[in-house]
């Protein structure tokens, strides 16, 4: 590939993040609390400061309680400001986490990130607009995953913390990440510790003590959610009339809970770098997105650079071209199918389609998963032929 065909990509995938993100950035600017997540951000930081409770608004504030003072330097800014720099910092560090999973992937990058960023990119962008947490859990999962590839011990327990201090579903990966990489394990804990202690310096201890139990109160009530808004399993299941009892909703995530986690286990153990680490980054999302019982259509952003980065894996191996095509399929329906059915379904059909795509997405993982192994296995036995 010549200079001239380098900087051809490199200019569009710039612009490609370059042009919505700048769209996004000047409409919070104009109107910084229209459709925001944020405002919940803002009322909690301002409750964490008088000390008053945090959860009075069941489904509201669905954090943990140490995620309120840590978003009070951006509270503390002029609202557009704050605002801007929140988005800013999830979309850079979901953007430079792909660069360095991509990096890691091939030694041409710019191809290959302006294909991660043509497919994962657009279903990011509302949670971007609305200044969800999600994005920026999206972003500290990339980066744990580049820097356990890294062998990266540190930053990547520093970084799996951080996730479940932006989002307690960040637990999944905390849970996870030890099982095939347990070079982290003590550092989590050690992480953990402070994790715990760090609250009691930020608020009166009993303050602090109260929310927590409060926190223990809110979760019990996500956990049984009943209502046909939100993009798991569920949604699948009432888009046709049906309805999964609280208990058995909870007895399906337990169990798939062990499943995915054995699944890493024996499969992550096996496979190679790059590819260990981007399993890891599917099945968190994969298991997230259809098992959160409040997931929404936004926080599919956590699943959108698996796909992009799934993508690439796919491009570059021998016969999962059907795979390619598919992943880039499942982003252009995302995107494409809601829009065209809006005056017939209105918001009810992303409730359905984006977790029965998130289980093709699996599928697709799981062959070009394959086909990769089977690729380097005779390879390896190639070489030994050569060899001898």
């Amino acid at each position: 590939m010549n200079l001239l065909e380098r900087v051809g990509y490199r200019r569009l995938a710039l612009l490609l993040w370059g042009i919505p993100l700048l769209v996004i950035f000047i409409r919070v600017a104009a109107h910084p609390t229209y459709r925001s997540a944020t405002v919940v951000y803002h009322q909690a930081a301002s409750e964490w400061i008088a000390g008053e409770p945090l959860y009075t608004h069941p489904l509201a504030y669905n954090y943990l309680p140490v995620f309120a003072p840590l978003f009070i330097p951006f509270h503390c800014l002029p609202l557009p400001v704050g605002d801007l720099l929140w988005r800013m910092l999830a979309a850079g560090l979901l953007a430079s986490g792909l660069w360095r999973l991509i990096r890691q992937l091939t030694i041409d990058p710019w191809p290959a990130f302006l294909l991660t960023t043509a497919v994962a990119l657009p279903v990011s962008l509302s949670s971007f607009s609305n200044g969800q947490a999600n994005a920026l859990l999206a972003a500290l999962m990339l980066q744990t995953v580049a820097c356990l590839q890294l062998k990266q011990w540190n930053w990547a327990a520093v970084l799996i913390t951080l996730a479940v201090v932006v989002k307690p579903i960040g637990l999944v990966l905390l849970l996870l990440v030890p099982l095939v990489y347990p070079q982290v394990l003590w550092r989590l804990i050690v992480a953990i510790i402070v994790l715990a202690v760090l609250p009691f310096g930020l608020g009166v201890p009993a303050y602090v003590l109260a929310e927590h139990r409060a926190f223990l109160a809110n979760l019990q009530v996500c956990s049984e959610v009943t209502k046909h808004r939100f993009a798991d399993i569920n949604g699948i299941i009432r888009t046709f009339g049906g309805e999964l009892a609280p208990d058995v909703s909870r007895t399906l995530r337990m169990t798939a809970g062990p499943v995915t986690a054995g699944v890493w286990w024996w499969v992550g153990r096996r496979v190679r770098e790059p590819q260990r680490g981007l399993l890891l980054y599917a099945l968190v999302a994969a298991y997230l997105m259809l098992f959160n019982p409040m997931t929404e259509a936004n926080s599919y952003v956590i699943l959108a650079p698996a796909i992009g980065l799934w993508a690439v894996m796919a491009s570059a191996v021998p016969g999962a071209r059907p795979m390619l095509i598919g992943m880039v399929c499942i982003s252009a329906t995302m995107i494409l199918l809601p829009t065209l059915l809006w005056a017939v379904c209105g918001n009810y059909f992303k409730l359905f389609w984006y977790p029965a795509m998130t289980i093709v997405f699996v599928g697709l993982v799981a062959g070009v998963l394959w086909l990769a192994e089977r690729k380097s296995d005779e390879q390896e036995a190639a070489e030994k032929c050569l060899d001898g």
